[in-house]
């Protein structure tokens, strides 16, 4: 009877053992997946990163008809604001992008008369900005050259329209990003009242065309 119980103590010992031999691996195999998740999201968080871009220099033209000549505006003030994901070999993703236009900031070759009428068609005291708001961008990238097919949100004269762009875009060995590209826009689809002079006489036409090119480097 004793030598029966001794045997049955050691087997128990033995299974004691094994649970606890178990027990041990899978704790040792969970901390080894923690630390290899963790490492992984440290490695990510390093390769990618997310970067404001601010207004470095611009150009815009803004060019038209009318039934007598053409004419052109230019546009001396713009501020851009934009998120980029960004890694060692170059621009991965445009997640957000705001350009802002003081109507005001618009000046034509034709002088002081011909800006008025600008700002009125804006109808520049109630509305003072012209906006542009992305709302999704795709990139097809070849070295330092980006071709970008953006949509976003277009706001002038109070009414928004969704606008899409095919840009070009370029790194710069400073860090900036320059994106040039032009629109053709109709004044009627944001319910602005034609330019005109001399009684009438004189009718800007209703698509006018705007080109571009902006500069946004990198906030440090």
């Amino acid at each position: 009877m004793r030598r029966m119980i001794k045997i049955k103590e050691v087997h128990n010992a033995s299974q004691q053992q094994s649970f606890f031999c178990t027990d041990t691996f899978v704790v040792k195999a969970f901390n080894m997946r923690f630390k290899i998740a963790v490492l992984i999201a440290f490695t990510c968080s390093h390769v990618f990163s997310q970067t404001r871009f601010e207004t470095a220099n611009f150009s815009m033209v803004i060019k038209g008809t009318s039934n007598l000549h053409d004419w052109e505006s230019s546009v001396r003030e713009l501020k851009a604001d934009g998120l980029l994901r960004i890694d060692a070999t170059g621009v991965q993703a445009i997640q957000s992008l705001t350009v802002e236009i003081p109507v005001r900031a618009i000046r034509s070759t034709k002088g002081s008369v011909m800006d008025n009428k600008t700002y009125d068609a804006f109808n520049a005291k109630e509305h003072p900005f012209i906006t542009y708001k992305l709302e999704q961008a795709t990139l097809n990238r070849k070295g330092d050259i980006y071709d970008v097919a953006a949509s976003g949100k277009l706001t002038m004269a109070g009414v928004t329209n969704k606008i899409d762009l095919n840009v070009r875009g370029k790194s710069e060995d400073d860090g900036s990003l320059t994106f040039s590209g032009s629109r053709k826009l109709k004044l009627s689809d944001f319910q602005m009242k034609r330019p005109s002079a001399l009684m009438g006489t004189i009718t800007v036409g209703d698509e006018v065309e705007v080109i571009f090119r902006l500069t946004l480097r990198p906030i440090r």
